[in-house]
């Protein structure tokens, strides 16, 4: 990899956080918020989950640990990279062109991942380039902490919020069987509107790291659980009603 100077020369640091480990629960809170249920996004459309396969390095770059390189079929790509000197902002997605010297011509860098081992890159889209695309960047390290939503639209990753679900399985790691949390990202079902999106899950069940009713880890049916992003901030929707953080937003 050869430098390429102008990757990470005007980065903005935002904070981005992992849920703690708790001890685990295997049933769902019932109570419900004092809120009303949300309608259904009306005229939404689907985006579809993308199988782009992950590319060999495509940047003559020395200054980069390039983790994962995916072409979006428009002569752009999308890495999950850090810098090789990084102590402290981990990995980031990182939106660029080739330069005929194959150093990048960077379009747009998301926050970063910080102590996250893992930013791994799930895409949705239309097929319509007008409605952006739709990136759920999983997190974590052997087992999944969550994803990251991003919109990406207009040559800016836009911080949609943050999923705080995984799906959880078992799985034999060294000789014995054990409960493990999973990507969910190939599970999820995306809709959005005029900039707001909803995301559901399909299968069985799945795992909230929290439900925001003092739950810690706890398993829902898949059709009881879906976010929504009304264009501000992204919502935990149980039941059909939206559950908030106490405190400050």
């Amino acid at each position: 990899m050869k430098s390429s100077p102008i990757l990470f020369a005007a980065l903005v640091l935002t904070s981005c956080s992992s849920p703690e480990e708790a001890p685990v629960s295997t049933t769902a809170t019932d109570t419900t918020a004092q809120a009303a249920v949300i309608p259904p996004l009306e005229h939404a459309k689907t985006f579809s989950l993308q199988e782009l396969p992950n590319l060999d390095e495509n940047v003559h770059n020395d200054t980069l640990l390039v983790y994962t390189t995916h072409a979006l079929g428009n002569g752009e790509f999308v890495m999950a990279a850090k810098n090789v000197e990084d102590k402290r902002e981990g990995l980031r997605l990182i939106l660029y062109r080739l330069k005929p010297n194959k150093s990048a011509e960077v379009l747009a860098v998301s926050k970063p991942a910080y102590d996250s081992e893992v930013m791994l890159p799930t895409y949705f889209s239309t097929g319509d380039t007008a409605d952006g695309i739709i990136i759920l960047a999983n997190y974590g390290g052997l087992e999944s902490w969550g994803q990251n939503a991003f919109w990406l639209k207009d040559n800016r990753f836009i911080d949609l919020g943050w999923l705080d679900v995984a799906d959880r399985g078992w799985k034999t790691r060294m000789d014995s069987l054990q409960q493990w949390r999973s990507n969910i990202a190939p599970l999820t079902v995306v809709q959005g509107v005029d900039g707001q999106f909803e995301f559901t899950f399909t299968g069985d069940s799945l795992q909230l790291f929290d439900d925001l009713q003092g739950g810690k880890e706890v398993m829902f049916p898949k059709d009881r659980v879906k976010y929504r992003y009304d264009g501000h901030r992204l919502e935990l929707v149980v039941d059909g009603v939206p559950r908030l953080p106490k405190g400050p937003a």
